[in-house]
């Protein structure tokens, strides 16, 4: 660590450090995904692959440290990735236990531990790696930006092809994080602008979605019989991942409509997915949904993940008296004039939330968090996100897009003790039909379609 330039956490790595701090389950320190490959895959390669894959991502070389009592990272200038156990599974009962063992542990970043892979083959006999990744990491940098690459340097190391361009450097967004910190002028600004958001232009319903604390006396009670977490009274539920499918032809045509539009397809998926939940819960008016926009889909974009989204409760107002391009531009234009202002850290907004709205508990029958996944896959190779087992959300929604085919996948990672799988079926359906009728008009009033 010698001469290493020392980074505190941005926004993103706050919320995860919040996240892990006020619940009794470490689940969300972890981010459980897999690939898998019908024809199977060069294993030589791919470690060779992986291995190259730390040298060009800075993210995967992080490692964390005390200093007076305040947790720091700093970047190896070298790591190289362990050896990658193999297992073969006979039954699913088996895949199935193995899993619940991998995800209990979680990544050791402060012994430089970020990344974790095991190659296995499943009982019908396709290849798979497991991967497991810290939180921390990957709500920065972004799990779309690993994969990616990773299959980009496996085929050039097959085809013996130059190596792709390197995405990008998490170091980088660090620095600027650091270099806006201080800069009283950029805080004041968008302290302005979020306080007027909050007082001014949604002071209707306020209904509030974040840590619980030491001013809560509710929190407080809670905590003190020794249960605490985000929101408190979530922490006995254990989450199942449960997986859906939204068919390619109506992935088309949303892609077409958006083009059309003007508007992207994270965004048309998630107001339809918002306006599915607004009519299972009567047509609520206003929902409290946290949405990753195209977060996980370039560096770039990736700032911006931490301070305006996952610690931010974005209201999305449903009208029905309005058409669904009418209801869609609105909210699509509140959530890009959000991502101008990315500077205020978790714990200032969470000052303004609290300063605004108090404590008033998440509604169960509201609170979701949607992230949406872009990502081509080559022919054969298919990747989801697997459940942590217990968290502290009511539920996390990922759409995993292929924009070559169209498919997209859905886990709805769910509290067990909230929901059933008939329910989600139900809601699934629902979310399928509103997706159908708003493509087939999108400019009639949702009260004549609805």
């Amino acid at each position: 660590m010698m001469d290493k330039r020392l980074y505190e956490f941005n926004p993103s790595q706050d919320v995860v450090n919040l996240q892990t701090k006020y619940t009794l389950f470490k689940r969300v320190e972890n981010i459980l995904f897999k690939l898998s490959f019908e024809e199977g895959f060069d294993r030589s390669k791919m470690t060779e692959a992986i291995d190259k894959l730390y040298e060009r991502n800075d993210s995967l070389r992080i490692r964390f440290t005390k200093k007076n009592g305040k947790t720091l990272q700093y970047f190896e200038d070298s790591r190289h990735i362990e050896d990658i156990p193999e297992r073969v599974f006979k039954t699913w009962k088996d895949q199935d236990k193995f899993y619940k063992r991998f995800r209990r542990k979680k990544n050791d970043c402060f012994k430089g531990v970020v990344l974790k892979a095991v190659y296995a083959v499943n009982p019908s006999g396709t290849e798979e790696i497991y991967f497991k990744i810290s939180h921390f990491v990957a709500d920065t940098y972004g799990i779309g930006v690993i994969v990616s690459d990773l299959l980009a340097i496996y085929k050039s190391l097959l085809e013996g092809t130059p190596m792709p361009p390197v995405p990008g450097s998490f170091e980088n967004v660090l620095s600027k994080e650091m270099e806006y910190k201080d800069n009283a002028e950029l805080k004041s600004r968008d302290e302005e602008y979020f306080k007027n958001y909050y007082e001014v232009r949604h002071n209707e319903a306020p209904m509030y979605c974040g840590v619980h604390g030491s001013s809560s006396d509710e929190w407080l009670k809670v905590k003190n019989k020794g249960q605490f977490a985000m929101p408190y009274y979530f922490v006995k539920c254990d989450t199942e991942g449960m997986r859906f499918a939204i068919p390619a032809i109506l992935g088309k045509e949303a892609a077409q409509w958006c083009e059309n539009h003007n508007v992207s397809l994270s965004a048309f998926f998630f107001y339809t997915f918002a306006l599915s939940t607004s009519l299972i819960n009567g047509k609520a008016a206003h929902l409290n949904p946290l949405m990753l926009l195209d977060c996980r889909g370039t560096l770039a974009e990736r700032k911006a993940a931490g301070t305006k989204v996952q610690a931010l409760s974005v209201y999305t107002t449903i009208d029905y008296n309005k058409s669904f391009v009418e209801n869609i531009n609105s909210a699509y234009e509140e959530q890009q004039e959000l991502y101008k202002h990315t500077r205020l850290t978790y714990l200032d907004v969470e000052a303004i939330q609290h300063r605004v709205w108090g404590h008033s508990m998440l509604s169960s029958t509201y609170g979701f968090t949607y992230s949406f996944i872009s990502m081509k896959m080559p022919d054969g190779v298919r990747m989801q996100v697997l459940s942590n087992g217990k968290c502290s959300l009511t539920a996390y929604v990922a759409l995993m897009f292929n924009p070559e085919t169209f498919n997209i996948d859905v886990l709805y990672d769910v509290q067990t003790m909230l929901t059933t799988p008939a329910v989600l079926a139900d809601f699934h359906n629902t979310y399928l039909r509103v997706i159908e009728k708003v493509l087939s008009d999108s400019d009639s009033a949702l009260n004549n379609i609805f």
